[in-house]
């Protein structure tokens, strides 16, 4: 259950830099669990840095994608802005005390869309402020074609397919079941 109507979901829950669950009303948090999906996801950030709400990456998992394409000069370390070296870098940091992030499958980060929020990026921005009305990665290959992955765009939902030569933002997940290091 997402935000409807301005009434935030049960089902979210803030967690802490450390990995601790918080009260709904705290102002500060770096990821939120999905108790349906049994999902942690990553929180962006208004501020500069790592987590910036504004940075965008190319996709690359090491075997196909751009690692370092035209495109890949938007994220704050303006070098090899790809989807692989961004998750190598959020997994060091042990972000919410896991080390296990990754891009999320479409079916996953579609979870996250909410038709009926009044934000202009549908998603429940009391849990995932910061969001852009744009597309993110997903993990999800177009079959037969090493050039092309999908995207969730939301500012209208759905997913979209898109050559990995271009930038977009992204949205790290990770599995509740999966063990931290």
């Amino acid at each position: 259950m997402l935000l409807i109507g301005g009434a935030a979901s049960a089902d979210l829950l803030k967690i802490s830099k450390k990995g601790k669950t918080l009260e709904s009303d705290k102002t500060k948090w770096a990821c939120v669990l999905d108790e349906d999906s049994n999902l942690y996801w990553e929180v962006k950030s208004a501020k500069e840095g790592l987590q910036y709400a504004h940075n965008t990456y190319t996709w690359f998992d090491g075997e196909s994608g751009e690692e370092d394409g035209e495109y890949s000069h938007h994220c704050y370390w303006a070098e090899g802005c790809n989807t692989l070296a961004y998750v190598e870098v959020i997994n060091e940091k042990s972000l919410c005390s896991f080390t296990d992030w990754r891009l999320p499958t479409a079916d996953e980060l579609k979870t996250l869309v909410d038709y009926y929020g009044d934000a202009d990026a549908l998603i429940d921005v009391a849990f995932f402020p910061n969001t852009q009305a744009d597309t993110y990665w997903t993990s999800t290959t177009v079959e037969n074609n090493e050039f092309v992955a999908y995207e969730v765009p939301f500012s209208y939902g759905g997913s979209v397919a898109r050559d990995k030569y271009f930038d977009t933002y992204i949205r790290l997940v990770r599995s509740s079941a999966e063990q931290v290091d």
